[in-house]
């Protein structure tokens, strides 16, 4: 890989259930380096946000997870590195399909899915281990749909579908780890501004009007952005400006 460290050591597995849960296992018992990666070909089990399952068939999709040890990010901004996995896999989206798609439509959708013409393509799951008031380790996963030509959700979608060829896998691994690295790098940085506007500038419906849901009520407002710790900032109708959690929130 055309890296320093992300994906230097890499750890194939043929079959798991999930690269997540076989990452922290494997870090209960050796010390794995910074920008290791677990990735598999054959998810069993992948596991999304609010509990959902990743769908994969076998020999079609990449799953990987990365680890990191990211002390320089404080528990309280541990939010920066979805929007750099986010960064990095709809930049890689846009270089895969520079010619089948315009790449305003690849869209990141609060928190951490990755959407191209408005299906979902990507995933993201990250699990943080904090010490005190800092991020010890980190384990990044991701979750690509690559040559799968058909979902039991028909708000998913596939690299091939959209380009109409199928991708070599090993390559579309790589080319993410390179993204990955290039956005690490940056927040390692310190160029926390630069990281905002680009998640935001990718934002799944900033700045529209449309509908959403919360405790039971529908409503309609408009994203203007996220607060540090990741929360969804809303602006209702009465041009009050709310936040929202993971679970307190969903589009409709």
């Amino acid at each position: 890989m055309k890296t320093l460290f992300v994906g230097q050591n890499s750890i194939h597995v043929e079959s798991v259930d999930s690269t997540n849960s076989y990452a922290t296992e494997l870090m209960r018992q050796i010390e794995l380096s910074e920008g290791s990666v677990i990735y598999s070909f054959e998810q069993l089990n992948g596991r999304g946000q609010r509990g959902n399952q990743w769908e994969s068939e076998p020999n079609k999709n990449v799953a990987l997870s990365l680890v990191l040890y990211p002390g320089f990010v404080s528990a309280e901004r541990q939010f920066l590195l979805t929007k750099i996995s986010s960064l990095a896999v709809a930049d890689l989206m846009a270089e895969l399909l520079e010619d089948s798609i315009n790449p305003k439509e690849i869209k990141i959708k609060w928190p951490n899915d990755i959407y191209v013409k408005g299906k979902k393509i990507a995933g993201i799951l990250i699990e943080n281990s904090l010490r005190e008031s800092r991020i010890q380790s980190s384990i990044v996963g991701i979750g690509i749909n690559v040559n799968q030509q058909s979902f039991t959700s028909g708000n998913a979608i596939s690299l091939a579908l959209l380009a109409n060829n199928d991708f070599h896998l090993m390559k579309v691994l790589e080319r993410l780890c390179e993204f990955f690295e290039a956005w690490y790098l940056q927040l390692k940085a310190g160029k926390i501004e630069s990281v905002d506007n680009a998640y935001l500038e990718k934002f799944y419906k900033v700045n529209e009007w449309a509908q959403y849901q919360s405790s039971g009520d529908s409503f309609e407002g408009k994203i203007t952005g996220v607060s540090k710790i990741g929360k969804l900032q809303v602006e209702l109708r009465s041009n009050e400006v709310k936040e929202f959690d993971l679970k307190e929130i969903s589009f409709i």
